[in-house]
């Protein structure tokens, strides 16, 4: 592939929120998680897991958990502004219900090598943030992967709002966590290209 056709492929993925009834296929819901797993992580622990849920009824029950959660958070803002606001927004919050599956991100535990050596001579250590990178990238890889398949995608932390109740749901333990949803499914709408930042904008050289 020649680098003009890769770029082509980043720039062609869009994030999907309108979904045809179509399943998806399993063969591809496992290219999509190859793909995932192949994504760089810290001292290669790929501390990550995922889970499919193509069950009507398990979806279903995500979305309700998340519905629920949004409605008692409205509940207790007083601000009618707010409360406007905040309803609003939350729209984006269940848009997930309607895909065909949903992969769920689970981000396992992970202490870099740095932090180990710091906690081991009760240093303060540095926050590298290297236990959400790795998921972080398999989430990337999975996006481009659903998107290389004629799939759409959307990368969800909104739902979030209802972590405990989904991490219930999906039989996620601690210290694992839900870190994204990722509805799929083959995309009923088209989204204009967004606006990008020029790379003069967004790069230093020193």
């Amino acid at each position: 592939m020649k680098p003009s056709e890769f770029l082509e492929i980043l720039k062609s993925r869009r994030s999907v929120r309108k979904f045809l009834p179509e399943p998806v296929n399993e063969g591809d819901l496992k290219k999509m998680i190859c793909a995932a797993s192949w994504a760089p992580s810290g001292t290669n622990k790929q501390n990550w897991g995922f889970i499919v849920a193509r069950s009507a009824e398990v979806r279903k029950k995500m979305k309700e958990a998340v519905e629920m959660e949004l409605s008692e958070t409205s509940g207790r803002i007083s601000l009618p502004e707010a409360k406007n606001v905040f309803t609003a927004y939350a729209l984006n919050f269940t848009f997930f219900g309607d895909a065909p599956a949903v992969i769920a991100v689970v981000k396992k535990p992970y202490e870099s090598v740095t932090q180990k050596i710091m906690k081991r001579y009760k240093l303060e250590p540095p926050k590298t943030y290297a236990n959400v990178q790795g998921p972080a990238a398999a989430i990337e890889n999975l996006l481009l992967m659903a998107h290389a398949l004629g799939y759409g995608t959307c990368w969800m932390t909104g739902p979030l709002i209802a972590k405990g109740r989904l991490e219930k749901i999906l039989g996620i333990e601690p210290p694992d966590e839900l870190l994204a949803l990722v509805p799929v499914g083959r995309p009923a709408q088209s989204p204009k290209p967004p606006a990008r930042k020029e790379i003069s904008d967004i790069t230093g050289y020193l």
